[in-house]
């Protein structure tokens, strides 16, 4: 049993998705004005009322969601996957994840979008896209993809799928409240995110079975 099953819907999820990444990020290249007025529109809503828990309570989720975390969990799945004889899942974990921070790092420095002005010191580097999103998405879909469909019970399995989703959006609207990205920024990191996820997919569809004749992986689950 493959653990992705072969997509007849993966390139055309993969075109649209690319489509309409690459129209939000080269409207956020020529620094549109219907986009600047979407992000401030959005940014008045989500930073309103800033009461001192919510401020809390987005810097622990921004906290846990930083990138160099996002390495840690995804080591910590593939260390499980491994030990439960899922060793190709495993590495396809690993090389998700570091593929897809090489990517987000190229188009930051395509698009080199200026952070919000209010930013705080420990945001630098450029906006476009966020890698706090970009990075809990992958994490996310690695749950999603390979632990969600072992878990027997439908209603923790619902469960965790609610829990994965309000958690996305809090890290998406953590960046914002906190001024560290805009809205677009967001977005762009989630279809980013998505449309890696369906290569990524595709290259483990086309690679897993192959990879189980190798000495280290003969054993393997795919």
């Amino acid at each position: 049993m493959m653990l992705f099953n072969r997509d007849r819907d993966r390139p055309w999820k993969f075109t649209l998705t690319t489509v309409l990444f690459l129209i939000v990020a080269y409207f956020v290249k020529v620094q549109n004005a219907y986009v600047d007025f979407l992000d401030s529109s959005i940014v008045d809503v989500i930073q309103k009322n800033q009461p001192e828990w919510k401020t809390l309570v987005y810097r622990g989720v921004t906290s846990l969601a930083e990138p160099k975390l996002a390495i840690i969990w995804a080591l910590v799945i593939a260390f499980f996957l491994w030990g439960f004889k899922f060793k190709i899942p495993a590495l396809w974990c690993l090389a998700t994840l570091a593929g897809g921070d090489v990517i987000a790092a190229l188009v930051k420095k395509v698009i080199v979008r200026p952070r919000p002005s209010a930013h705080l010191a420990i945001d630098d580097g450029f906006s476009f896209p966020s890698g706090h999103v970009f990075g809990t998405f992958l994490i996310i879909a690695m749950i999603w993809v390979i632990l969600l469909p072992m878990i027997a019970s439908a209603w923790k399995a619902w469960l965790l799928r609610i829990i994965l989703i309000v958690w996305m959006l809090l890290v998406m609207i953590s960046r914002v409240y906190l001024n560290a990205h805009f809205p677009t920024d967001t977005l762009g990191a989630v279809l980013l995110a998505y449309l890696w996820l369906q290569v990524a997919e595709g290259l483990y569809i086309r690679f897993a079975p192959m990879m189980q004749s190798w000495p280290l992986l003969k054993k393997s689950e795919i």
